[in-house]
């Protein structure tokens, strides 16, 4: 399987290729409209702990669109930020979420403009890993009956993985075997907490998320 598009190696001349390549968090790059020209070996190591695979390397190969596997409020906030980056020639940078079921972690992204606006160039490093405790995140039953929506769909965070009960508004419950290994009818969407924080305060949330809030998830 092919991991960088040739003609995009050119705009990585001001990069040492084999730093990329070692890199232990998942690097990638696209062209200007945000469609995969580039992978490192950290991209496919991160989807095989997060237990993405096999599916993450089934579909998603060079040529695919990043925002294909974004929430709507995702994005709008990307796709901003992106061109942004891209016609600015400034480099940007952003702290995200992405938990196991045993472990916190927290990873700084930093998005480089590559070339006269012709691609982008992505490194997620590492910076916060902990494991889960009772207090931050008690652990919940992985009982469909309290999760599944009247759509026949289970919600779950994007960013905590918390999943939405639907017993009570807007809770968002730690269900670690869902962190573990989704059900096939989840949809990922943002709880009210991770949206305030991660997000601007200028955009809305969809009503069936809540309103945002401003606190750091944990």
């Amino acid at each position: 399987m092919a991991r960088i598009d040739p003609e995009f190696r050119r705009l990585l001349e001001n990069y040492n290729l084999d730093d990329l390549e070692a890199h232990s968090g998942p690097i990638y790059g696209v062209w200007k409209n945000f469609i995969l020209a580039y992978l490192n070996p950290g991209w496919y190591r991160f989807s095989q702990e997060n237990g993405g695979e096999p599916m993450i390397s089934a579909e998603w190969d060079l040529g695919r669109s990043i925002l294909d596997c974004m929430p709507g409020e995702m994005k709008l906030f990307y796709k901003s930020k992106l061109n942004d980056c891209l016609n600015s020639h400034r480099a940007w940078d952003y702290e995200f979420e992405c938990s196991s079921d045993i472990f916190y972690r927290r990873y700084h992204q930093i998005v480089h403009p590559l070339g006269n606006r012709e691609g982008l160039l992505i490194i997620n490093s590492l910076v916060i890993e902990r494991y889960h405790t009772l207090e931050d995140r008690p652990v919940r039953a992985a009982d469909r009956s309290l999760y599944t929506d009247k759509n026949g769909m289970i919600n779950q965070c994007a960013y905590c993985r918390r999943v939405k009960s639907i017993q009570e508004v807007e809770c968002w419950d730690w269900v670690p075997e869902w962190v573990k290994q989704c059900p096939k009818n989840t949809t990922h969407t943002f709880c009210s907490t991770c949206f305030g924080f991660y997000f601007p305060k200028s955009m809305t949330i969809s009503s069936s998320n809540g309103q945002a809030q401003g606190n750091r998830p944990g």
